[in-house]
């Protein structure tokens, strides 16, 4: 009988008592499991064997035998759950659980990690919230863009030194005289519904997304694409840029099927990535490794990430947001470190390739001139908006920031002289957690100085459009930036196609920062960009429009449930490389 059936008859069992000794006769069993005593007897046995209770029968009539139920209800059904969920069989464990959603998350968590399923390698991880539709054309948040990064490829990728590096395209060059760059495919890509990915489909697709919005600024000098072979893409320029190769590593250029740039498209993703999608719901998304990925397999086999509020779980698998006393190991990039015997979760630590900074909105119904800006340059610090968030408890894991990157030198203003404030602001944010903390504590700070504050929070969509439609009206605004695995030419684009940042500044200081930004991509190689755009964030900095508060200190917390797995920039684990030596 199968252990679920057993289930059914254990939970007639239970009103009579755990962890105890009844005396009781055969035949009242059979009555209390509804069925004969000769099946009865089966049962027991089936239970006891199990270890689920203890039966020791007596002989003779009337001679009542020793019954001791030796696990709770629900710890038994947990048990069968577990089981349930190690063999993937979800739906089938949640219903075990009397479809008990919180119970569910809970073993969720418990159960995470990385197991082997009939010979095949399976990560199971949880978090916090929904993913949106995973398509490179739209507009995302950091965890977004990780598994955008895991589905679909590039015709060429950039390192951490901005060093490119081939993936669908396995060579490149760039004609100065002609302003042409041009990329040849390998052979036999496919999208990973096995359509064709060609020099031809290539071609139709940037031709397409020169046409959108979100693509403007980035190719509004790119005049023609053309497949003048199969295996051979030309970009026609009408101005140098000499990083544009480095442009096309950018997540938003993932190569994707034409058809999914519709705004109707409702059919399942197609990537062309290690990675594809086998289901994408609410509670849930699946990925199973591309066997025809062009270069290297990856060594996991499935990826489940299953969304959860862990509001009041006591384990968050991805924690980015440590206090500053938690013991970490803090590093420009990764470090792994693994748990000793009394700590609670392996953790890896990094300091983001960014900063959390504030805006003084140009554009605002009632923006600040340059005497308040100056002031509030010198109140608002990081040592005071850190402290503030310690006073309220809202502490995370931070470095004070002087610039927008933590390798670029700090930029130290003078105190500037108090300036009369209005008596009321507003700050806008978008509903990340960190930056929602940032405000109240800049709020904080200007309520010490007689200011009304109030925070307005949208979702990342909603400030994002308000800034593109000129109607973000708020004094100042929290934002964030966090490079990409292609550091150079995302620093880039942070500036350059930032629609919160460009929106804030002004059109004065928008026309200078976006002809300094165009003269970067006119005459410098990738891997210098970081050391060009220095002085520009600089000047933004020392003209009083942004200012760095702090650059986020990335934890990763395992929880015992992987090993050895390196943390990337976007504060998640390398899950294309997990394996098990069992």
């Amino acid at each position: 009988m199968s252990d679920l059936n057993l289930l059914r008859y254990y939970t007639r069992l239970t009103p009579l008592g755990f962890d105890q000794e009844i005396k009781i006769a055969l035949a009242d069993v059979a009555n209390t499991l509804f069925t004969s005593t000769r099946h009865a007897r089966n049962l027991l046995g089936d239970m006891h064997k199990m270890g689920w209770l203890s039966w020791e029968p007596k002989v003779g009539r009337n001679q009542r035998s020793i019954l001791r139920l030796n696990i709770e209800l629900r710890e038994l059904k947990l048990q069968l759950a577990t089981k349930r969920v190690e063999q993937g069989k979800y739906e089938k464990a949640l219903s075990i659980l009397d479809n008990d959603e919180h119970a569910f998350g809970l073993l969720l968590q418990s159960t995470s990690g990385a197991s082997i399923r009939e010979g095949r390698l399976h990560i199971q991880l949880t978090y916090k919230r929904p993913f949106e539709r995973l398509v490179p054309h739209q507009l995302h948040r950091s965890s977004e863009r990780y598994l955008i990064r895991q589905i679909y490829c590039c015709l060429v990728s950039s390192d951490f030194d901005g060093q490119l590096q081939p993936q669908l395209a396995h060579h490149w060059q760039y004609d100065e005289q002609q302003l042409q760059w041009t990329f040849y495919l390998r052979p036999g890509l496919t999208f990973h519904n096995g359509a064709p990915i060609n020099a031809q489909s290539i071609a139709e697709l940037f031709n397409r997304l020169v046409e959108l919005d979100h693509y403007h600024p980035d190719l509004d000098h790119l005049a023609t694409v053309t497949a003048p072979m199969d295996n051979k893409v030309v970009f026609q320029l009408s101005a140098p840029d000499k990083g544009f190769a480095g442009l096309l590593s950018g997540i938003k250029f993932s190569i994707q099927p034409l058809s999914q740039l519709k705004d109707n498209h409702q059919e399942a993703i197609v990537g062309s990535g290690v990675f594809e999608v086998i289901e994408h719901s609410s509670t849930k998304l699946c990925l199973q490794a591309f066997e025809r990925y062009y270069a290297c397999r990856a060594l996991t086999d499935l990826v489940t990430i299953w969304q959860l509020d862990e509001h009041d779980l006591k384990q968050k698998q991805i924690e980015t947001n440590q206090s500053k006393n938690q013991h970490s190991h803090p590093c420009h990039y990764y470090l792994t470190s693994e748990a000793d015997a009394n700590s609670e979760a392996i953790q890896q630590t990094r300091i983001e390739d960014g900063c959390m900074f504030l805006l003084f909105n140009q554009r605002s119904n009632a923006p600040l001139n340059q005497a308040q800006q100056c002031f509030l340059s010198s109140v608002i610090t990081p040592e005071a908006t850190y402290q503030a968030l310690v006073n309220k408890g809202r502490n995370f894991g931070t470095e004070h920031a002087y610039n927008l990157l933590p390798q670029w030198h700090k930029v130290v203003r003078p105190i500037a002289d108090t300036a009369e404030l209005p008596k009321e602001l507003s700050i806008a944010v978008y509903d990340y957690n960190s930056l929602v903390n940032c405000a109240y504590a800049i709020a904080e700070q200007l309520e010490k100085l007689g200011v009304t504050v109030k925070v307005n929070v949208y979702s990342f969509r909603e400030l994002n459009h308000l800034s593109e439609s000129h109607q973000l009206n708020e004094t100042l605004v929290v934002n964030n930036i966090n490079l990409d695995d292609n550091r150079h030419s995302s620093a880039f684009s942070s500036l350059f196609h930032n629609p919160i940042l460009q929106a804030s500044i002004g059109y004065k200081a928008q026309r200078w920062l976006s002809e300094s930004l165009k003269h970067v991509r006119a005459e410098t190689e990738l891997h210098d960009y970081l050391n060009a755009l220095e002085p520009i964030a600089a000047s933004l900095i020392n003209q009083y429009l942004l200012l760095p508060i702090f650059h986020h200190r990335q934890t990763l917390r395992f929880h015992g449930v992987l090993k050895d797995v390196a943390l990337t920039n976007w504060g998640w684990p390398d899950i294309r490389n997990v394996w098990s030596a069992d």
